[in-house]
């Protein structure tokens, strides 16, 4: 059952007092009737009916006014959860719009020393998935490229060395070769390269009923691991550990679907407040007690994490004034617990 706000239990209890209210109300009309007509104490009945129609009115309007507060509330609060999500999409796009940024402003030289892991890593897989598919010519030759461009002899070595058993191997033992890169592409997380890697193989070896239950066999791990995310992330969030809770949320961002991501949301919420509440904690601590390098680092990742935050302006402009304060105690870390910074 889905908690009621504080708003919706006050209009319950305004709507139980009403009841009562009118209840009362009643009654004294009644018993005003009672006084008049069998009792004969014309004055009191009138008093009783004339109280009692009065409280009743006066209950009946305040009732009114916590319906229309009720109602602005309600309208103020769903305004407040458009606007958190809003701010968050914003957080998202400023954040691919300054890592864009950051890699245009980048040399030639600079681009290529920060990516040429990430092209070493593809280049080779592009080799295991050429040999796997019998492309002898292109593993060949990309194998070269690796060697020439990248200068890895030992490894072009082993690679050609494969390229070489492959070409040798029985029908078994590549479709053998082709089930272990798939092992390894799943373990390592890589789903959509190993989803590529179904259809290769299913192309290749189109008759082999161990390639055929690939596709689901890749489906069947990858909820696997989205389970244990899950799974994982309730059990940060039930006790509060809030820096596992806020990476897993990322983690889980490429697997959950919308409607799964639509039932994350009030959780994520609060993950993400509880997260800016946690770094504001850090940098209040850390300022308080002149760990300036320390505030500045948490300084910036708040700014990075929530850049839309009136927190995050704030930091924002106090930032020179503790790099200032830094410069001058002149190390890393200086502590003194004497004063709080103020800019």
């Amino acid at each position: 059952m889905v908690p009621l706000s504080p708003h919706s239990r006050l209009r319950r209890v305004a709507t139980v007092a009403l009841v009562l209210n009118l209840v009362a109300a009643a009654a004294g009309i009644a018993w005003g009737v009672y006084e008049c007509l069998f009792l004969g104490e014309r004055a009191l009945g009138v008093v009783l009916i004339g109280g009692s129609i009065g409280a009743a009115l006066f209950g009946l309007l305040l009732y009114c006014q916590v319906v229309l507060v009720h109602k602005f509330v309600s309208y103020a609060y769903r305004a407040y959860q458009s606007l958190l999500e809003s701010a968050e999409l914003l957080r998202r796009q400023e954040e691919h719009t300054r890592t864009i940024a950051e890699n245009s402003n980048l040399s030639d030289w600079a681009k290529r020393v920060a990516y040429r892991e990430r092209d070493y890593e593809f280049l080779r897989d592009t080799i295991n998935a050429a040999i796997v598919r019998q492309d002898w010519e292109s593993a060949e030759h990309l194998i070269g490229s690796l060697e020439k461009e990248f200068g890895y002899l030992d490894e072009a070595g082993h690679l050609r060395e494969r390229l070489q058993t492959a070409r040798r191997a029985t029908n078994d033992e590549r479709v053998a070769a082709a089930l272990a890169r798939f092992e390894a592409l799943c373990a390592d997380h890589k789903w959509a390269q190993a989803h590529a890697e179904c259809e290769r193989l299913s192309q290749l070896f189109a008759g082999d009923a161990r390639i055929a239950g690939l596709p689901q066999e890749l489906e069947r791990r990858r909820q696997d691991v989205k389970r244990q995310l899950l799974k994982e992330y309730d059990a940060a969030v039930r006790s509060q550990d809030v820096d596992r809770a806020h990476r897993l949320l990322f983690e889980l961002d490429q697997y959950l679907v919308p409607q799964e991501a639509e039932a994350l949301k009030p959780s994520a919420r609060s993950v993400f407040r509880a997260r800016l509440e946690q770094l504001k904690t850090q940098f209040g601590i850390a300022v308080s007690y002149k760990q300036f390098y320390n505030a500045i680092g948490v300084g910036e990742q708040l700014i990075r994490e929530f850049p839309n935050s009136g927190y995050a302006h704030e930091i924002t402009k106090l930032l020179p004034v503790l790099r200032d304060r830094a410069r001058q105690l002149g190390s890393p870390h200086a502590v003194s617990t004497t004063h709080a910074v103020s800019p």
